[in-house]
């Protein structure tokens, strides 16, 4: 058996073990409970995941053999236990195959209250302790999350399956703040993030100066961007970039003047929103991009769904395969959930594809038919448009009710 990296021509073997079989090894037990088939290890710029495994007589990790230094306990398979990177047995903690300090007396892992924080390995608490990079810092009583940001290119409206994503994750114990396990020297009581690219960079200030901290795969680069994404978003600047042709061929990078980074998030892959305003990328009637800069009329209005609510208009976002935006004018000010909103004149409901405005004599007494069953083309939402519909309005929904 022979562990190994990349793809085909690209495969490079890190270990051999000939005495093993693969289909001798099983994933070690997990802390949670949970089990499964092993999957393949990965490392890239928006996941890093690694799995313990054992064929009974030893534990594997990244290709190599856990083993704890001379003087200490041997590992124990029988009481082997993981989660993440973190692992654990009768006699010691581990941390990405390396033994880290014992497993013993009144400071034991409590098992049964374990959990990594946010779902990242680097930070666990149970009920006693906080394990820092397998390593016991204190009293799990006092720590804040204070942000998480998940890997790679994450926009607002994107829709992936966070299982297949990593996240970084900014912690407060005390008077320490810590990144993914790892102590930052920095006052807490005056902790400020000025830039942060996940996987990447962390650049913070605090009362005593700025600091750049650079880590992960990316080591203090911007996050690379597919084909269908107009911007980069980097550590001092933000570019975008225009299509030239039908088959994905881009111009270079133009540099977007006085943008703060930090402030810049993309809700698409061609939209994004700067504070108080939005950047949109779209074709011309020439077959190319152009950018346009559109003025949002309400200052702190945060663009995070498809529809959204201004003071004047309302933001549409169409999710085909190339986003667009709508603005549609409103009629006073719009009271909106997840299914529909309506501002004094109309009721307007949505599909990925187009928003729908119904006049209605009494708007707020829209309704939908039954809670958390949802039908096609929103005919669930019932809107009434006549005088006597709103009259009967009322009625309809006592009958309705169980």
């Amino acid at each position: 058996m022979s562990y190994g990296k990349g793809y085909w021509g690209d495969k490079k073997i890190i270990a051999q073990f000939p005495e093993m079989s693969r289909a001798d090894l099983r994933l070690v037990k997990k802390i949670s409970g949970k089990t499964g088939y092993i999957p393949s290890d990965e490392i890239s710029i928006k996941n890093e995941e690694y799995h313990w495994v054992t064929d009974g007589r030893v534990i594997l990790w990244r290709g190599k053999i856990v083993s704890n230094p001379p003087g200490t306990p041997t590992v124990d398979i029988a009481s082997f236990q993981a989660m993440g990177r973190f692992a654990v047995d009768k006699y010691s903690l581990y941390f990405d195959g390396q033994r880290t300090e014992s497993n013993s007396g009144a400071s034991r892992v409590d098992l049964a209250t374990l959990k990594a924080i946010e779902g990242n390995s680097t930070t666990l608490v149970d009920s006693k302790n906080l394990y820092l990079s397998g390593r016991r810092q204190g009293s799990s009583s006092n720590v804040t999350v204070l942000e998480k940001r998940w890997w790679g290119i994450n926009p607002r409206l994107m829709s992936v399956n966070r299982n297949l994503y990593s996240n970084d994750l900014l912690i407060r114990s005390g008077q320490n703040i810590y990144l993914n396990g790892v102590h930052l020297t920095a006052n807490a009581d005056s902790f400020e993030i000025i830039r942060w690219i996940p996987h990447s960079l962390l650049v913070f200030r605090d009362n005593k100066g700025m600091y750049r901290y650079p880590f992960g795969q990316l080591s203090g680069k911007a996050i690379p961007v597919d084909d269908d994404v107009s911007f980069e978003v980097g550590e001092s600047r933000v570019r975008w970039r225009k299509q030239l042709t039908s088959d994905r061929q881009w111009s270079k990078w133009i540099d977007l003047p006085g943008i703060e980074p930090e402030q810049f998030h993309l809700i698409t892959g061609n939209i994004a929103q700067y504070k108080d305003r939005l950047y949109v990328t779209k074709l011309s009637i020439f077959g190319e991009d152009q950018l346009e800069i559109i003025p949002l009329d309400t200052p702190d209005l945060v663009i995070d769904r498809s529809f959204n609510g201004g003071k004047q208009h309302a933001y549409f976002i169409r999710q085909l395969r190339s986003k667009s935006l709508q603005i549609i004018p409103v009629n006073g000010p719009l009271t909106k959930n997840d299914r529909f909103a309506y501002d004094d004149r109309n009721v307007y409901t949505w599909t990925d594809t187009e928003v729908r405005i119904t006049p209605s004599p009494c708007p707020a007494k829209t309704r939908v038919r039954e809670e958390n069953v949802r039908e096609v083309q929103n005919r669930d939402i019932i809107i009434p448009v006549t005088d006597e519909s709103c009259r009967n309005a009322a009625a309809e929904v006592q009958t309705l009710k169980p």
